[in-house]
């Protein structure tokens, strides 16, 4: 016996998203094996919001590294469908669904789901980092960042991912 009820009646709003992040609505929900890496410079970052103000600011990133981020990642994914009659019930009624910041390897899950595999491997410089919100002031700052390593973030993610889905 199988029994679904699945309602959503309004907005879904999202202020800022970053790497690696999902919104999962809905009564199956599958996702296998996913893999996000990488390096990020950035000087001022990200700003979200509105009315934010940025004066008189220096802002300075040097990264000369020799070897900088290698990555080496050999996933294995398993993924295994179960077919066939799965008794449950599910009822959801959702109104609206609001998300202010979501970072690296965030998610929001509604409804049933099967989220597997979720890799996120970041190397980051921010020579001001992340602003969100509404009405920032930053005035008259000086930001500086110096990254000076011979071999920077070295990331080796071998692992296997095995997932079991079942499919009424």
């Amino acid at each position: 016996m199988k029994t679904s009820n699945f309602h959503f009646t309004g907005d879904i709003n999202v202020k800022t998203m970053q790497r690696q992040s999902g919104i999962f609505i809905g009564d199956r929900n599958n996702a296998v094996g996913w893999s996000a890496h990488g390096k990020d410079n950035s000087v001022i970052g990200s700003i979200g919001g509105t009315s934010n103000y940025l004066f008189h600011n220096i802002l300075i990133l040097n990264d000369p590294d020799y070897i900088d981020t290698p990555i080496d990642d050999r996933d294995i994914h398993f993924s295994f469908e179960n077919y066939g009659e799965e008794e449950h019930t599910t009822n959801l009624d959702l109104e609206s669904l609001n998300v202010n910041t979501m970072y690296q390897n965030s998610s929001v899950f509604v409804g049933k789901g099967h989220i597997t595999g979720v890799d996120g491997n970041e190397k980051a410089n921010y020579s001001q980092g992340g602003l969100f919100g509404d009405h920032n002031h930053l005035l008259n700052n000086v930001n500086l960042n110096n990254d000076q390593d011979v071999v920077d973030a070295i990331m080796n993610d071998q692992d296997i991912k095995i997932a079991n889905i079942n499919k009424g």
